[in-house]
C-alpha cells in the first residue's frame, strides 16, 4: 500500500529530473488527501516559482510555513519567491528568517543579497553575496548576482570576471550575456553590448536581418521591448528602407496598437506601418527594433540623432480637438511643463525611478510655471494629494501615444522620470530633463548632463541611491532661473 511517504518521494524524484507536469500532479494528490502537509506545499510552491510564477508560489510556500514553522529552506524559498514577485521590501525580513534558523543556506544568502540590490542597498548586497559565493564557488546564479551588484557599484572589472565565469559555467545563460551586456552599454561600448543584447529575444522563424543589403527582400522590423524603447529605435527604420529601396525591397513595422498611429503618420509612406497581430505578416527576413543599432554597427560617434523622426498628426493638435489642454496662443501665462513623476508600477527597477509626488513639492513651488500633468496609470491619482489646482491633469481623453505628441506640441518644456515619454519628447526635439536614479538605465550611460540619442534632452542624476531631494532641488533651482530669465524677455 502506498503511503504519503512514498507519494512524497515519487512527486520529488519527478521534480528533481525535472519532470515537472508529474511532479505537481503528485503534490496536488498528497495535498488532495491531507491539505495542510508542509512539505507538499513548499515544494509544489518552489516548483511554481521554477515555473516563473513567484507570486503564485507565495501562498503555498507562507501554508507550508503556518505549518511547519522552523524549516528555514522554506523561509528562505518564501523569501526569493517575494524577491522574484517584486516585492523587496517584504522579502527582507523573511530572509533574515531563514538565516537566524540557518546561516550557512546559500540559498538564502543569495535571495538576501538579490533582494537589497532591488532595494538599491549596494554594499550590503555585495557583502551577502560574497557569502553565498564562498559557500559554493562557481555556482554560476550567485556569480550572476554578484556581478550585477559589482557592475551598479561601477566596478566593472570586477563584475565583467563575475559573468565570464558564470558563462564559463553555464554558456546558455541568457542573464549573464545580457548582464555583461549593460555593463558595457553603461560605459559607452556599444557594439560589444550589442552583440550581448542578442541574448535577450527568441528569433522568429525567418531569417534575421544584419544590415547586409536585401535583395528585393521585404523586411519586418518588430517590437520586442517597451514603448520607450520602440520609439527610441524606430529612427533606423527610415534607414532600413533606404538600404531596402536600393535593390526594390520594402520595410513593414510592425507595433502595439498605442504606438500605431504616431508611428504611421511620422513614418508612411516610406515605411509600412501595421499594427502587431497574432501572427506575423508576410515577410522574407527580420529584425526587432532593438537589433537595428547592432545591424548598423552604432558606436557613440555614429547614433542617428536627427530630429524630430516623430510628431503629431496636425489633426491631432489639442487646440483642434475637444477635451485636450489649449494650445500657446491662450491667455494663460508662465511657463508651460510637462510633469511625469511615475512610471510602470510592473517595472522591475520602478521603485528606483518612480518619485513620490509628496518629493515634487520644492518644483512645484517655484513661480512663473505652469504645470501641466502627463501622468498616467495608477499613479495619475496622486494629483489628488496636492493642495490646490497646482497641477492641471492633460491626460483624461488621451487615447494613445499619437495623442500624447499632440499634448507635448503644446508644452514649452518636459520633467520626467524615465519613462516611455522622455523617449517620445525626445524623438520631438522638445526641451526635456530626465530625473535618474543613482544607477541609470545603460542607454543613459554615466556622469554625463546630455544624451546621444537625444539632443533635446538634459539629464539629472541622484548623487547617491535613493536621493531624490538633491535632485529635485537642483531642477527647482534651474527651472526657476529658466523661468525668471523668459519672464524677463
Amino acid at each position: 500500500m502506498t503511503t504519503l511517504l512514498d507519494a512524497l518521494n515519487a512527486a520529488v524524484n519527478h521534480h528533481m529530473a525535472g519532470r515537472t507536469g508529474p511532479a505537481a500532479d503528485a503534490y496536488r494528490g498528497i495535498l488532495a488527501v491531507e491539505p495542510a502537509q508542509p512539505n507538499a506545499l513548499h515544494l509544489l510552491g518552489v516548483l511554481r516559482a521554477q515555473a516563473g510564477d513567484a507570486a503564485g508560489a507565495v501562498p503555498l510556500i507562507g501554508r507550508a510555513l503556518h505549518a511547519q514553522p522552523a524549516a528555514p529552506s522554506a523561509w528562505g524559498h518564501l523569501g526569493a519567491a517575494l524577491r522574484a514577485a517584486e516585492r523587496p521590501e517584504g522579502a527582507e525580513p523573511v530572509l533574515q528568517r531563514a538565516l537566524a534558523l540557518d546561516p550557512a543556506n546559500a540559498d538564502a544568502l543569495d535571495a538576501m543579497g538579490a533582494t537589497l540590490h532591488a532595494l538599491a542597498i549596494y554594499p550590503a548586497a555585495r557583502r551577502w553575496l560574497e557569502r553565498a559565493a564562498r559557500l559554493r564557488p562557481g555556482h554560476a546564479e550567485t556569480l550572476l548576482n554578484l556581478g550585477t551588484v559589482l557592475r551598479d557599484q561601477r566596478r566593472f572589472a570586477e563584475a565583467e570576471a563575475c559573468f565570464d565565469a558564470a558563462l564559463a559555467r553555464n554558456p546558455g545563460l541568457a542573464d549573464a550575456h545580457l548582464a555583461r551586456a549593460v555593463g558595457r552599454l553603461v560605459r559607452g561600448d556599444l557594439r560589444a553590448g550589442w552583440e550581448g543584447f542578442e541574448h535577450r529575444w527568441q528569433r522568429f522563424a525567418t531569417p534575421p536581418w544584419d544590415g547586409r543589403p536585401t535583395g528585393g527582400a521585404t523586411i519586418l522590423l518588430h517590437m520586442d521591448q517597451g514603448y520607450g524603447d520602440a520609439m527610441q529605435f524606430v529612427r533606423y527604420a527610415p534607414l532600413v528602407a533606404q538600404v531596402a529601396a536600393r535593390n526594390g525591397g520594402r520595410v513593414i513595422v510592425e507595433t502595439h496598437p498605442l504606438l500605431f498611429r504616431l508611428f504611421a503618420h511620422s513614418l508612411e509612406p516610406a515605411v509600412q506601418v501595421l499594427v502587431r497581430g497574432p501572427e506575423p505578416p508576410p515577410h522574407d527576413i527580420h529584425c526587432p527594433l532593438m537589433s537595428l543599432p547592432r545591424a548598423f554597427a552604432t558606436d557613440l560617434a555614429s547614433i542617428p540623432a536627427g530630429v524630430p523622426y516623430l510628431a503629431p498628426a496636425p489633426g491631432d493638435m489639442p487646440g483642434r480637438r475637444e477635451g485636450l489642454v489649449a494650445s500657446k496662443g491662450t491667455d494663460n501665462t508662465g511657463l508651460r511643463v510637462g510633469l511625469v513623476w511615475a512610471g510602470n508600477p510592473r517595472h522591475r527597477n520602478d521603485r528606483n525611478r518612480s518619485i513620490p509626488i509628496a518629493a515634487l513639492r520644492p518644483l512645484l513651488s517655484v513661480p512663473g510655471v505652469r504645470f501641466i500633468g502627463l501622468q498616467t496609470g495608477d499613479a495619475r491619482a496622486d494629483l489628488a494629494r496636492l493642495p490646490g489646482d497646482g497641477v492641471e491633469d492633460a491626460v483624461e481623453r488621451v487615447r494613445d501615444f499619437a495623442d500624447t505628441a499632440a499634448i507635448l506640441a503644446t508644452i514649452d518644456l518636459l520633467v520626467t522620470v524615465d519613462t516611455a515619454i522622455v523617449h517620445l519628447a525626445g524623438a520631438m526635439g522638445l526641451p526635456s530633463w530626465l530625473l535618474l536614479p543613482h544607477v541609470p538605465d545603460w542607454r543613459w550611460l554615466l556622469d554625463r548632463a546630455d544624451s546621444p540619442w537625444y539632443p533635446s534632452l538634459r539629464l539629472f542624476r541622484q548623487p547617491r541611491p535613493g536621493d531624490w531631494t538633491t535632485t529635485l532641488g537642483t531642477v527647482a533651482a534651474v527651472l526657476k532661473a529658466h523661468a525668471a530669465k523668459l519672464a524677463r524677455r
